[in-house]
């Protein structure tokens, strides 16, 4: 650890290089993703010249009791050097007296964060979706600006904590789409190796699936979508249609449980959001 750079502050300068080290690692984000902690929260990197960054962290505050860590990347020529630990500790630095800090873990980081003291609360599991859904009916539209409040409203009570400007930028860069009957809705965005669906809030099976196949047919190339265990039922649905299950994450916090109630949620926004 010695002989790397310092971490220091993410900038704005920093985006593409901080793309350019998830693409590398295999993961998802652009740079319009990046630029939401930047915004919404803070990040570190550690900078030694190269095209993609060498580490990375990032954390989001959803309000005063609830804040997310994200991003903790190491490229794999830097990796077994303490960088993570270090970074994760930044973050836990920084979040000081939060009441809840959460994370969503790879198998894998899941053993560092554990000795961290995150403790497990919930799976969920990453799905590539298949180029067809059938969701049983119609009962969903395209959200208008009249449909906000009640959109906020069902994912604050679902994820615990308001996030209108993280929403409302998935909303700026994919179709989103909401019940007619004002029961769920679901957002995506783009991505770097294909468009993500999430979050979707439904607490019925038949509506998840009415607004994942409309979110599904409207986006391009292979899609993913993020379904807690609990939802068990939309992987058959999935599985049943094709589509494949890629990999597991845990649902991690330390201090308080994470707030809100997740039964409704059908697809979280992704592990880097929560």
């Amino acid at each position: 650890m010695s002989d790397d750079p310092a971490p220091r502050p993410l900038t704005e300068a920093d985006l593409p290089r901080a793309a350019a080290l998830s693409a590398l690692i295999g993961w998802n984000q652009v740079a319009a993703d990046w630029a939401l902690f930047l915004r919404e929260g803070e990040g570190r990197a550690i900078d030694d010249g190269d095209a993609a960054l060498g580490a990375t962290a990032a954390v989001i505050r959803y309000g005063a009791d609830l804040a997310w860590i994200s991003m903790v990347l190491v490229r794999p020529d830097l990796r077994r050097r303490g960088l993570a630990t270090a970074l994760m500790r930044w973050a836990t630095a920084a979040l000081h007296g939060t009441r809840c800090i959460a994370l969503d873990a790879t198998p894998a980081g899941r053993e560092v964060y554990r000795r961290l003291g995150f403790r497990d609360l919930w799976g969920f599991s990453r799905w590539v979706l298949p180029d067809a859904l059938s969701g049983g009916g119609g009962g969903v539209r395209r959200v208008t600006a009249d449909d906000w409040p009640i959109l906020l409203a069902l994912d604050a009570a679902a994820f615990g904590a308001p996030r209108e400007a993280l929403l409302r930028d998935f909303a700026a860069r994919a179709p989103a789409f909401v019940a007619v009957d004002g029961s769920g809705f679901a957002l995506a965005r783009d991505g770097a190796r294909g468009p993500q669906i999430g979050p979707v809030v439904a607490r019925d099976d038949a509506t998840a699936m009415v607004l994942i196949s409309a979110a599904r047919a409207a986006l391009p190339g292979t899609p993913v979508i993020d379904l807690p265990d609990a939802r068990g039922a939309l992987a058959v649905w999935l599985a049943t249609h094709g589509g494949t299950m890629q990999r597991p994450f845990t649902r991690m916090a330390l201090g308080a449980d994470t707030p809100g109630d997740p039964v409704p949620l059908a697809a979280v926004a992704g592990p880097e959001f929560g």
